[in-house]
């Protein structure tokens, strides 16, 4: 049986580490059998702070029918605000994602971890199979409205779908769409930095992203340097702490020479 395909598109301006993500996201073409993810070659801007849900999906939509290749489903993820305070929406075969404040207020955990939650929660809302609407109380559900926004940590730290929606899900779609949905949004597949070949160690390895300490935004130029004297060894360490106080010392020692005179 063919794969359903889903195309992911990074609306501009972007303020996260494209390449990873992109390595993060396609790494699920392995992972599970039900959708094939890709990230068609097209631009799209999105010029305004805010946008409604409608203008969203309408833009988004005249986008899905010029990509090429075509894809069934298309979802655009931007930085901008949605209006209503959403995080998602979807309509049809057509979605999209802020990542607008979630460093700010919200992560941890990561930006790629949210954006994962995300996407699984569109496709399941976008699959003409399902009818499936979201629940305002908090269950831990992928599907949760989570009215009180901080409640989104939570869903993505258990990795859940609740049972009404799992017994829906397995109704229309068996028991094998089910369990591969639980198996992308659990997160055991993105493994360990400490065990070669995971998603977790390639990240690492390949895009110096470390999943369980980066955010997924750009870094600023003192979390970039932090980031380079953690991976150096102790006795590296100690060396450039030795050559800075050296450094200080000499300054030092040279104010208050010139004072001296």
């Amino acid at each position: 049986m063919m794969r359903e395909k889903v195309g992911i598109i990074l609306g501009s301006p972007t303020n996260y580490d494209i390449l990873p993500f992109r390595y993060f996201i396609l790494a699920l073409n392995q992972v599970q059998t039900i959708y094939e993810f890709s990230f068609p070659d097209q631009e799209i801007s999105f010029v305004d702070d805010e946008y409604t849900e409608e203008r969203l999906l309408d833009f988004v939509a005249s986008t899905h029918r010029v990509v090429s290749p075509t894809v069934d489903y298309l979802i655009a993820i931007t930085t901008r605000r949605i209006r209503g305070n959403l995080f998602f929406t979807s309509r049809a075969n057509v979605a999209a994602i802020t990542t607008d404040v979630w460093e700010k207020y919200f992560s941890p955990p990561s930006l790629f971890e949210y954006l994962l939650h995300c996407i699984a929660a569109t496709v399941i809302f976008m699959n003409p199979s399902l009818d499936l609407d979201s629940h305002v109380d908090t269950r831990g559900c992928v599907l949760d409205y989570t009215r009180w926004k901080h409640d989104d940590r939570i869903d993505i730290a258990l990795g859940y779908i609740c049972d009404n929606h799992s017994e829906e899900i397995q109704q229309a779609l068996g028991d094998s769409y089910l369990k591969q949905m639980q198996l992308v949004i659990d997160r055991k597949w993105i493994g360990s930095i400490s065990d070669n070949g995971t998603v977790a160690y390639n990240l690492k390895h390949f895009f110096r992203f470390d999943i369980g300490r980066d955010s997924g935004f750009n870094k600023s130029f003192w979390e970039r340097a932090k980031a380079k004297l953690d991976e150096l060894p102790g006795e590296g360490i100690k060396k450039i702490i030795e050559a800075i106080i050296a450094v200080l010392l000499a300054a030092l020692l040279l104010k208050l020479g010139l004072k001296k005179d």
